[in-house]
């Protein structure tokens, strides 16, 4: 990610890294052909996962009453399984994307010179956030994987299989897909990116409609900045109901992940492992800021149109128009927030750090658990 990063470079590098597990949707003028050897790919991909998912259930059975490796396995699981659910929720909301990416690369591709210098300026503002998040995710499957290396264990993961694993081709060929799915972990990860560039897109779209509007002198770009208002408030409505419960899903794996992740930092064992849970612990935990900090942006470049659409010549205009301005005004003090209810009030930068909070509470008390049992065992 060098210093002359295009818009379309940023969005050909996002997809490049999601690539493993086809969440990016085809253009909805693909051809028969395209459409086939993509569904192919996905099915390939999903039944991957699904492969190493069902072993690491097994393992997590197997190991329950091992604290240590309990929490290495339920880690682990929890990001492929994160990976196999936010495949099948980008599956079910594929046509959502399918549409909401088209409109975003046609806009893009078609921006005049004003509104290139404002989506240039957001990939140079995040292009090197997101350049590094993705390298991160990728390396961190890369230290998992080379854990056979400086511990004895056979394998990346303690994952049970329901046939025996003596054999040297069978474990050249296990420990390669259990590679495989490690960087498809790290792709689960990186659709997080995805779905940020989305939002920092529509964040983008009304600073760009906050410009149009502080340079409009007629009536009729007044009109025009109007109906693109109502466009982008129908397209952000559109980003909220598709990636909720890709969000929902980020939160509860993550926090598994976390939690269980950090009992391996107090174990007695090597420092190596230590640290490479350290790492894995770190990536989980960071994972929801890269929706929180752009689902933050866009709140407040929405609510920041009203000031900027209050600050223009509009009490010269005619009375229809200003009640226009007066409803657009009104409309901007809503917040363009993502909301699950019951789970998730406000997605934002408050609520990111309440949720470190809470994992961090949550660790405590399962420490607290898992120390007093190795107590009673050991008197």
């Amino acid at each position: 990610m060098g210093k002359s990063v295009t818009v379309e470079q940023a969005i050909s590098f996002t997809k490049l890294s999601v690539a493993l597990t086809c969440s990016w949707p085809l253009s909805p003028l693909a051809t028969k052909t395209q459409v086939l050897f993509f569904n192919t790919l996905w099915c390939t991909a999903f039944v991957s996962t699904i492969t190493l998912l069902l072993p690491l259930l097994s393992g997590i059975y197997e190991y329950r009453k091992d604290p240590i490796i309990l929490g290495k396995t339920v880690s682990l699981a929890s990001a492929v399984a994160q990976v196999t659910i936010k495949m099948i929720m980008c599956r079910f909301q594929q046509k959502q994307f399918q549409m909401l990416y088209f409109d975003m690369e046609n806009f893009c591709k078609r921006a005049n010179l004003k509104e290139k210098v404002v989506l240039q300026r957001y990939v140079d503002r995040y292009k090197y956030f997101h350049g590094i998040y993705i390298l991160w995710c990728f390396l961190t499957t890369l230290f998992v994987i080379s854990g056979p290396l400086y511990s004895p264990q056979t394998f990346p993961t303690h994952a049970i299989y329901p046939f025996k694993v003596n054999h040297v081709l069978l474990k050249t060929i296990i420990y390669f897909h259990q590679s495989l799915v490690g960087f498809q972990a790290s792709a689960g990860m990186a659709i997080d990116t995805q779905i940020a560039f989305l939002l920092r897109y529509a964040a983008a779209r009304f600073e760009i409609l906050g410009n149009e509007m502080r340079n409009a002198k007629t009536d009729c770009k007044f009109n025009a900045c109007i109906e693109t208002h109502i466009e982008i408030l129908r397209y952000t409505k559109r980003i909220r109901q598709s990636v909720k419960f890709l969000i929902l899903t980020t939160i509860a794996t993550t926090t598994v992940a976390v939690i269980f992740g950090s009992l391996n930092l107090i174990a007695n064992q090597p420092l190596l492992l230590k640290a490479l849970y350290a790492i894995v612990v770190f990536s989980a935990s960071v994972e929801l800021f890269m929706y929180a900090w752009p689902a933050d942006s866009l709140m407040r470049m929405s609510t920041k149109l009203a000031t900027d659409i209050y600050n223009t010549d509009w009490l010269g205009k005619d009375v229809k128009l200003q009640k226009k301005v007066y409803c657009i005004i009104l409309r901007s003090q809503r917040l363009e927030a993502i909301r699950i209810d019951g789970v998730v009030p406000k997605l934002s930068l408050p609520y990111y750090a309440m949720y470190l909070y809470k994992s961090l509470s949550y660790f405590t008390a399962l420490r607290i658990i898992v120390e007093s049992e190795t107590t009673i065992e050991t008197a």
